[in-house]
């Protein structure tokens, strides 16, 4: 996991969050980081003393030889207003709000198409969801849990798309995508974004666990979802099939906002940054 402490150990090939908090926490304690950790201090600005040491804020917090902006890329939850969201009788969650919520026997639907619908759609089914539809606006790439597949596409030295990358799109839709081929991007290709990893989505999908429909989100209803059901190639808000989604849980997997860097000094964004 680290260079100076690579002795983690995994329980399988993909560990999931609460392995991946323990291990940090495990560190964290055994290097003697909690006395040197201040929680729920904002950080406002970040500047210079004159022999050239860091200070945050103030210097009642110290005074430090370099820092590191190890914000992340996950701010403040996105929550779109979607029209007759106020009518919905429903729940109305995020997707990083889903812990300890109930969702036994109920109808849920995911608006989104990323990494957190996936997440989404793996909390449903772990709290056995009566059915879960996802409603996403675009096509995006989903790729195996599998670490030999993804070793093996890890293997483009060009780091982007390339007049080769149609072998593995076509071995993809072929064997893991399958009789799901209408699910696959058509103008998007695999090394343009990061893909989602995760073997259990076809299967939901074809067992009738779950659904995933393209399309673009009309509206609230007060038993659902107003949804424009479009076809494989048609563009966002493009003709397409206008139908009722009902749920009993709405989940918007919408992202979150940019942290801000706006406390660094202005000259911290010179080129190449």
């Amino acid at each position: 996991m680290y260079r100076f402490h690579p002795s983690i150990r995994w329980t399988g090939g993909y560990p999931n969050q609460q392995q991946i908090v323990s291990q940090i926490t495990t560190l964290w304690k055994r290097y003697g980081l909690e006395p040197k950790t201040h929680f729920n201090t904002p950080v406002e600005k970040v500047y210079k003393d004159d022999q050239g040491r860091w200070i945050i804020n103030d210097p009642s917090l110290g005074r430090y030889d370099g820092i590191i902006a190890a914000v992340g890329t996950c701010g403040d939850n996105k929550m779109p207003h979607i029209p007759g969201q106020e009518k919905f009788k429903g729940e109305i969650y995020h997707s990083s709000q889903l812990t300890g919520k109930q969702a036994k026997g109920k109808k849920m639907v995911i608006i989104g198409g990323g990494a957190s619908a996936v997440e989404a759609l793996e909390f449903a089914s772990h709290e056995e969801a009566k059915k879960t539809v996802i409603l996403a606006r675009s096509d995006k790439w989903i790729i195996p849990r599998n670490p030999v597949v993804n070793m093996l596409l890890s293997f483009n030295i060009f780091g982007g798309e390339t007049i080769f990358s149609w072998i593995p799109e076509l071995l993809l839709k072929k064997f893991f995508y399958r009789d799901l081929q209408d699910l696959a991007p058509s103008e998007k290709g695999l090394f343009t974004g990061t893909p989602m990893v995760n073997s259990d989505v076809m299967d939901k999908i074809r067992s009738g666990q779950a659904e995933w429909l393209r399309g673009d989100i009309l509206g609230f209803t007060e038993t659902g979802i107003k949804f424009n059901h479009r076809g494989k190639g048609v563009p966002a808000n493009g003709p397409g099939r206008e139908k009722v989604i009902e749920a009993d849980i709405v989940v918007m997997a919408t992202g979150f906002d940019r942290p801000s860097l706006n406390f660094l000094p202005e000259d911290s964004f010179g080129e190449p940054y």
